[in-house]
């Protein structure tokens, strides 16, 4: 639905990402992961199979302040573990909260951290042993043959599910795919690969062959839906030094979605650091895409010059009218929020800060961005 102003003509949801015409979605992440009772507790990501919840007001939140978009960084909805099999209660979790989004009127792209032989902890692999055991990091699809199909099985099973969800604006094949770091070398030797020539040289064929992957689960989807845009991102993370690897004609309706935390040692950086931004650091550098999106990006709440930086960086998306999310928005679960909020924007600049604040500098820049948003689902 078109809000009243002026817009282009909106005619499929393939049109929602046409950067000449565009940005149309703007908004931010919502990030959960399977709970693991031994390591969670009864209450930091809540009693549900999927957590931290997510409440309604939340999500009523993140429209109120003008975002139309929540994209869904959401565990897989088959088993980690083999034998591989539909999940039905993360299922049901990942529906409810895809209408609980439309209740709210938010559009949003579905997106699968983990999956067959993937799970989240692959995305904190450098942090094995140290807040959660090292036995935890699964990332066997980048050398099993089964755990990649049961890839595409998966997101086949996925589109019937949420098909005909009008405010569903997009499939995000995998979240920050990490083939270069966490695949095998042609003689079983460990990878740790920035170079995509390099990358390309050393994978192509294998099982640790990324684009092909997405490929083979863009056909997939396509088999049961063709019409939902289907969004991929390149390895290293979602980098978009890995871009020119995809095949972003695999099928029709397919979008590039990178991620950006440059300048890493700001965006990133602890109190007090004393760290900051070379303004010409802050637009992202688009990639050669007809159609893309930043799917991440973000700088910790207390980083001097927060609010200037993620204007400078949104200012630059409208200029190349790529839709955006950031990351990420509040959940509405205390017990997690209070102690993970690094990256929460509603929390102001205070780095002791364990409840929101009315002063926030990151929420203002964004906020000013959304109020150009036009279309709600």
């Amino acid at each position: 639905m078109l809000l009243p102003g002026c817009g282009p003509r909106i005619e499929t949801r393939l049109d929602l990402w046409n950067n000449a015409t565009g940005p149309h979605l703007r908004g931010a992440c919502f990030s959960q992961r399977r709970v693991i009772p031994d390591l969670d507790g009864e209450t930091f990501l809540g009693s549900g199979p999927v957590g931290a919840p997510i409440s309604d007001d939340a999500l009523a939140s993140l429209a109120r302040s003008g975002a139309n978009l929540a994209l869904l960084s959401h565990p897989g909805i088959y088993t980690e573990r083999p034998p591989y099999r539909f999940d039905e209660p993360v299922a049901e979790h990942l529906i409810d909260l895809v209408d609980r989004c439309a209740r709210a009127g938010l559009y949003v792209v579905v997106a699968f951290r983990s999956g067959p032989g993937r799970t989240e902890f692959s995305l904190h692999r450098d942090s094995a042993g140290d807040w959660f055991p090292a036995d935890l990091v699964d990332e066997r699809v980048w050398q099993s043959s089964e755990a990649r199909n049961a890839w595409s099985a998966m997101w086949g099973h996925a589109a019937v599910l949420l098909r005909n969800r009008a405010n569903v604006a997009g499939y995000l094949l995998m979240v920050e795919p990490n083939a270069n770091q966490a695949a095998l070398g042609p003689n079983g030797e460990a990878i740790d690969i920035w170079d995509a020539d390099r990358l390309r040289d050393t994978l192509s064929g294998t099982q640790g062959d990324w684009p092909a992957m997405a490929s083979a689960m863009a056909r997939s989807i396509r088999s049961f839906d063709t019409e939902t845009p289907i969004l991929v991102s390149p390895d290293g993370y979602a980098n978009a030094r890995f871009a020119p690897l995809l095949d972003l004609e695999a099928v029709p309706g397919m979008v590039l979605a990178i991620h950006d935390y440059e300048p890493r040692a700001y965006t990133h950086g602890d109190a007090g650091s004393g760290e900051f931004y070379d303004p010409a650091d802050a637009p992202v550098m688009p990639p050669e895409a007809a159609r893309w999106m930043l799917g991440e990006f973000g700088v910790r709440r207390w980083m001097p010059g927060s609010g200037g930086f993620i204007a400078a960086r949104m200012d630059a998306l409208e200029r190349a009218g790529a839709a955006s999310a950031y990351f990420r928005w509040d959940s509405g679960w205390q017990p997690y929020e209070s102690q993970e909020n690094a990256w929460n924007p509603l929390y102001g600049s205070d780095p002791a800060a364990d409840s929101p604040s009315d002063l926030s500098p990151v929420r203002g820049a964004l906020e000013n961005a959304w109020r150009a948003n036009r279309m709600r689902p």
